[in-house]
């Protein structure tokens, strides 16, 4: 398995700007990083792979390195919403269960 911090594959064409969503912690077995590619900034997703040898998907050509799929905006964006009004209901599910410990 691949940490998405060491996917900067290829490098000519893609800088990493920062992890969304790192599924190697969070167990959910894909990761989004957003991403610099053409001099855009764009949204990436890869699956990460099941073992320590595994490369994840998608690969460069020969299988070599670990890369990126860009998303296209009308998939990135309705997810990154939804993954911030989920993480907004966690947090305040926290906060409550937090309240109600003191």
């Amino acid at each position: 398995m691949v940490s998405p911090k060491e996917v900067i594959s290829p490098k000519e064409k893609i800088e990493l700007l920062r992890i969304v969503e790192d599924g190697t912690k969070t167990g959910k077995g894909y990761s989004i990083a957003k991403l610099r590619w053409k001099n855009t900034e764009v949204y990436g997703i890869r699956y990460d792979g099941d073992n320590e040898e595994d490369k994840g998907f998608p690969t460069t050509g020969r299988g070599y390195q670990a890369a990126w799929f860009i998303l296209p905006e009308a998939v990135a964006y309705p997810y990154l919403r939804s993954l911030m009004v989920q993480k907004d209901i966690d947090s305040r599910i926290d906060s409550l269960i937090a309240d109600n410990h003191d």
